[in-house]
């Protein structure tokens, strides 16, 4: 586990996360703008899609409709549902923060009570329409690197029995060739998606695999995708005021036209 950074990331406010929002929107020299927002139901963020056809390729997979697109026409939105305390996490990461924005590893923890979707159900899926032998067989997706407006730390990890951590991508201390996560042809898993500050996120990734073709070996390499995570922030005290003054404003109006 990398050594955790002494500097501590404050949680920005609102309008620092929209300047930095726009100064990544004019500095990134993105070729690809994000098009659609996601913020609820299950998503596989990452899916290694490979098919004669359409060749080796990372996507993002809609479970809703069944629809493939590319990351980089994509914003996951991180609803303020997901803030919360890290519990033993925070010290198994490696965090100062003792809360942050996580997208569950499980379904139920995604929902209200009434079990309705209040956050994305993010999933790693390693697709395989093709008769290839992949050896090893594993996809490889790697992390390459995190833009440099990033507000916070981002990590994958979650538990399995008897609390054994797993932590195959975190960002505190910078990156390195140990951040990457493995699935299996034909497999589909999930994980705790974790950030540690509200704003705007920039990540590039690619996956990689070696598929065997009568006993040759042949590396292949998807594009480097980039990902892009609109965390929202909670609201503040001033916030909820001009939340409440507004909504008082609006309804004396409505009571003024009345008359």
């Amino acid at each position: 586990m990398k050594t955790p950074s002494a500097e501590t990331k404050p949680i920005k406010t609102p309008i620092a996360y929209v300047i930095a929002s726009l100064a990544l929107f004019f500095s990134s020299g993105l070729t690809t703008y994000a098009t659609t927002t996601l913020s609820l139901g299950h998503v596989d963020a990452f899916e290694v899609h490979y098919s004669d056809d359409e060749g080796f390729n990372l996507e993002v997979h809609i479970e809703e409709g069944n629809q493939h697109l590319k990351p980089g026409n994509i914003i996951f939105q991180v609803n303020q549902a997901a803030y919360g305390d890290l519990g033993y996490a925070q010290q198994d990461l490696g965090w100062s923060n003792a809360s942050a924005w996580v997208l569950p590893a499980f379904a139920d923890e995604t929902e209200d009570i009434n079990g309705d979707d209040i956050m994305l159900f993010l999933g790693v899926a390693g697709e395989n329409e093709s008769t290839r032998v992949w050896n090893p067989n594993k996809f490889k997706i790697s992390m390459l690197s995190a833009g440099i407006y990033n507000p916070g730390d981002f990590a994958l990890y979650r538990y399995s029995s008897g609390r054994v951590f797993s932590n195959p991508i975190n960002t505190v201390g910078g990156l390195n060739s140990t951040d990457f996560i493995e699935i299996s042809p034909g497999s589909h898993e999930h994980w705790n998606w974790a950030f540690s500050a509200a704003g705007t996120y920039t990540f590039e990734f690619q996956a990689s695999g070696t598929h065997d073709v009568g006993g040759v070996l042949t590396p292949a390499l998807t594009e480097i995708e980039t990902y892009t995570f609109n965390v929202i922030p909670e609201p503040t005290c001033g916030t909820l005021l001009l939340i409440g003054l507004a909504g008082l404003m609006a309804a004396r109006k409505r009571v003024v036209l009345k008359e």
